[in-house]
């Protein structure tokens, strides 16, 4: 079985990102690893502030990325709580994919454990999937998770088969 010591967990601030976090917590805990919670951002206020005229877009900036530190500090704090060795990294760049992969690769993390958007159709041709970059970027194992799926396996396994080892 293949041990983990430094564990990247993705997150945007969605429920579905979130996801991810019961699972690495598990990772981590059974690995005694270091779980890194990574938020990567960009503030199209600081962009466009001058062009909008914006005569408070430092404080605006500041205000949006205080509110990112207390998320990443709530989810620390609980995790901390349950015996989890954690830090939060938040990166301003445009690119998640890119920031995500770069973070992990000077980390020298051994596992990423991200959700999965779960976006199809056009809306994957457009925009991408970010977990689809950062598994096709990067070397580590990246564990996805479904947003939709439950976090346990039914009782019921009636409908389970059998199988059989062969030596």
């Amino acid at each position: 079985m293949a041990t983990y010591q430094k564990i990247v967990v993705p997150l945007d601030g969605s429920g579905w990102s979130e996801r991810a976090v019961s699972y690495a917590t598990k990772i981590a805990l059974e690995n005694d690893a270091e779980l890194i919670l990574l938020h990567v951002y960009h503030s199209p206020l600081a962009e466009y502030a001058d062009t909008l005229a914006l005569s408070n877009q430092g404080e605006m900036v500041n205000n949006e990325r205080d509110e990112i530190k207390r998320y990443l500090i709530a989810i620390r704090n609980d995790l901390r709580s349950q015996g989890v060795k954690v830090r939060g990294h938040i990166i301003n760049g445009r690119d998640p994919a890119y920031n995500i992969i770069n973070y992990v690769r000077g980390e020298g993390a051994d596992l990423v454990v991200m959700s999965s958007h779960g976006r199809t159709g056009l809306a994957k041709f457009f925009f991408g999937s970010v977990a689809s970059k950062v598994m096709q970027g990067l070397d580590v194992p990246v564990l996805l998770v479904h947003p939709d799926k439950p976090d346990e396996i039914a009782e019921d396994t009636s409908d389970l088969g059998t199988g059989e080892d062969i030596a």
